[in-house]
C-alpha cells in the first residue's frame, strides 16, 4: 500500500506533467471509486489543474473552481500516456486532457476513491477533517498527542497506525519508526512516556523525508507514475528483515492488529 512517501511521489511527479492542463472528459467504468459521478464530471470537466498537494495518502488536485480528492489504497496507480495508449483492463478511470494525453487510473482491487470538494470544504470536512496531524510536520502539538495516547490500551503500533492519531504512516514506516525510537510495538500505548512519544515523533519526521528522497519504497506492488520506482527499501533496517543490525540478534516476526510486525525483543522495549 502506497503511504505518505510513496503518495509524495505521485504527487510530484504527477504535477510536472498536468499542471496547466485542463480536463476535458472523464470516462469511468467502475463507477464506485467516484463519489456522486454525475456531479464529480460536472464539477470536474473543463476545469484546469492548477497543481496538486498532499495531506497524509491524499492527493488534492487543485482545479481553476474547487478540487478533488484521490485515495489510492491499497494497489492505486496513475499513469499520464499519450492519446494512442490503449486502456487494460484494471484501469478504471480516464481523465481526457487539454494536450491530448490522458491521465489514467489504475486499480486491480477497485479500492481507491475520488470525490470533488468546493476549496472551503477540503480540509473542513471529512476525510481530511477526520486525519490527524501528519506523521513528518514539525508542528505537531506533543501535549495533546500525549494525551490521546494516554487514554488508549492498545498496542503502540495499532495505535500509530490509526490515521486519526497522526496521519501518513503505514505497516512499513510504523515498523521502521519504532525500531528507530527503540519502543516495541506491543507496548500498550497508555505506558508510552513523553518522551518516548517525543521519539516516536522525530523519528516518523525522519523517516518518512528520507523515503521521500529516495523516492518512496518499492515492495510488492507499489510504483510511482511515469515509472519512477523507490529505492527506500535499501535503507529499512527491520521490515522484511531476518536480523537486527543493532545486535545481530534474530527479529521477531508477529501479527498486531492482522499486521505482519518486524521487531527487535532486545532493542526495543
Amino acid at each position: 500500500m502506497p503511504e505518505l512517501p510513496e503518495v509524495e511521489v505521485v504527487r510530484a511527479t504527477l504535477e510536472k506533467e498536468l499542471a496547466g492542463l485542463t480536463i476535458k472528459g472523464i470516462d469511468c467504468t467502475y463507477e464506485p471509486i467516484i463519489e456522486n459521478i454525475t456531479f464529480f464530471k460536472e464539477k470536474v470537466i473543463n476545469q484546469k489543474i492548477i497543481g496538486i498537494k498532499r495531506y497524509a495518502k491524499y492527493l488534492i488536485f487543485m482545479l481553476s473552481e474547487g478540487a478533488f480528492l484521490s485515495h489510492l489504497r491499497m494497489e492505486g496507480k496513475y499513469f499520464y500516456v499519450d492519446s494512442s495508449y490503449p486502456i487494460a483492463k484494471h484501469q478504471h478511470v480516464v481523465f481526457h486532457l487539454s494536450n491530448g494525453y490522458k491521465l489514467i487510473y489504475q486499480d486491480v482491487r477497485k479500492f481507491g476513491r475520488m470525490e470533488f470538494k468546493i476549496l472551503g470544504e477540503v480540509y473542513t470536512t471529512p476525510p481530511l477533517s477526520e486525519l490527524g496531524i501528519e506523521a513528518n510536520s514539525k508542528e505537531y502539538h506533543l501535549e495533546e498527542l500525549y494525551s490521546k495516547l494516554k487514554k488508549k490500551s492498545i498496542p503502540i503500533k495499532s495505535l500509530l497506525l490509526d490515521q486519526t492519531f497522526i496521519s501518513g504512516l503505514g505497516n512499513i514506516y510504523v515498523d521502521e519508526v519504532l525500531y528507530n525510537a527503540q519502543i516495541s510495538p506491543l507496548r500498550k500505548s497508555s505506558t508510552i512516556k513523553k518522551k518516548e512519544l517525543e521519539a516516536i515523533l522525530l523519528s516518523s519526521q525522519e523517516i518518512l523525508n528520507e523515503a521521500i528522497l529516495q523516492k518512496g519504497t518499492t515492495i510488492r506492488s507499489y510504483t510511482s507514475s511515469l515509472g519512477v520506482t523507490g529505492n527506500y527499501q535499501n535503507y529499512l533496517k527491520v521490515h522484511t528483515k531476518k536480523e537486527c543490525p543493532n545486535c545481530n540478534k534474530g527479529l521477531s516476526i508477529i501479527k498486531i492488529g492482522g499486521r505482519t510486525s518486524y521487531y527487535c525483543r532486545v532493542c526495543q522495549r
